[in-house]
């Protein structure tokens, strides 16, 4: 059996993130039979544990930039159409069950102030009243209750029911930068992670805009990851091999 190797990633961009983990993924992942869940009945190739830091993920383009002959698994266009709708709207479609924005931009009621706010008014404005010196500002994505959701019975996959892969966002200001930490319990690496993180990178420039207006100088900054389910996917591994140009 392979031996489980984390993956630790120092990277400038996001495309020289996204190439270093598909490296490291190829390399160092371990391939296993998914028994239940995407794609159930085929495998993953998957690292055992995956984090790392990009320094400047506003470089542009956002989009992995890709080998000739091989398709864009996003683009900057929907990089931003994913930011405003997925990120952003907490208003569903009727098909949809949650997005990650249900518990960033969903408003809750506040107990103290006696008004509705989403965390993420509440993360702007927690550093507003009590400085950037804090760890407090973290974005909880989903709830114990929704782990439920897969007991449900369903007789086709548009009825199976899941959780939030993202589970949270961590808010840090060092040095005037907004750093945004992302934690996913399952991350799809090849065709996910590239339009997931350029919404956090937009996200993070949101957020400094945000605290820009209260006269403080802040600038988008890292942004950091975590995770212990980034794969590829069986139907994957051919596109991966030619982005790698193995044989």
């Amino acid at each position: 059996m392979k031996k489980f190797e984390p993956a630790f990633i120092n990277a400038r961009t996001l495309d020289e993130a996204y190439f270093m983990l598909i490296s490291k993924c190829w390399d160092h992942g371990v391939k296993y039979y998914i028994d239940n869940g995407s794609f159930a009945g085929s495998h993953r190739l998957e690292l055992a544990m995956a984090s790392g830091i990009i320094h400047f993920p506003h470089t542009l383009p956002l989009a992995p930039i890709m080998p000739e002959g091989i398709p864009p698994t996003t683009t900057d266009e929907k990089i931003h159409e994913y930011f405003a709708n997925y990120l952003m709207n907490p208003e569903l479609e009727d098909n949809e069950e949650y997005k990650y924005s249900t518990w960033i931009n969903g408003k809750m009621f506040h107990p103290v102030h006696e008004k509705h706010e989403s965390q993420l008014e509440w993360c702007i404005r927690h550093f507003k009243e009590k400085g950037f010196g804090n760890n407090h500002c973290f974005i909880t994505v989903g709830t114990p209750e929704i782990n439920f959701n897969y007991d449900f019975p369903y007789s086709n996959e548009s009825e199976r029911r899941t959780s939030p892969c993202l589970r949270g966002l961590d808010i840090k200001i060092k040095d005037n930068k907004v750093i945004l930490g992302v934690i996913y319990r399952s991350w799809d690496l090849f065709a996910g992670f590239p339009e997931n993180m350029g919404g956090f990178t937009l996200l993070n420039e949101y957020i400094a805009s945000l605290l820009s207006t209260y006269d403080f100088e802040v600038e988008p900054g890292p942004l950091t990851f975590f995770s212990q389910g980034l794969h590829c996917y069986d139907h994957q591994i051919e596109t991966v091999m030619q982005y790698l140009r193995k044989e």
